[in-house]
């Protein structure tokens, strides 16, 4: 997927400072945390964890959504999930 250079740039800058982190713990769950506590959040974070993680958008997107600290963020894609569902059973 392809990012404006700003958006690009903040997530390169924030693998860059999460990567001691993330080679110290190797916690999913202390990653988000600390992409949270630094205001990186939504896709950023997910693109983030996929740098890091070295892994798949579906893996990253697990790993972001299942953190404790972002239960707001689930709840809300879980919401919006419904709805759409929602929407689409009334248009059948």
């Amino acid at each position: 997927m392809a990012f404006d250079a700003e958006r690009s740039a903040r997530i390169a800058a924030m693998q860059e400072t999460a990567w001691p982190l993330w080679e110290a713990t190797g916690d999913k769950d202390a990653l988000q945390q600390f992409l949270k506590d630094n205001g990186c959040h939504g896709v950023e974070a997910v693109f983030v964890t996929m740098g890091l993680l070295n892994c798949d958008l579906a893996e990253a997107q697990r790993a972001f959504f299942n953190a404790p600290c972002r239960d707001a963020e689930r709840r809300f894609h879980n919401q919006a999930m419904d709805l759409f569902e929602e929407a689409a059973d009334t248009d059948a």
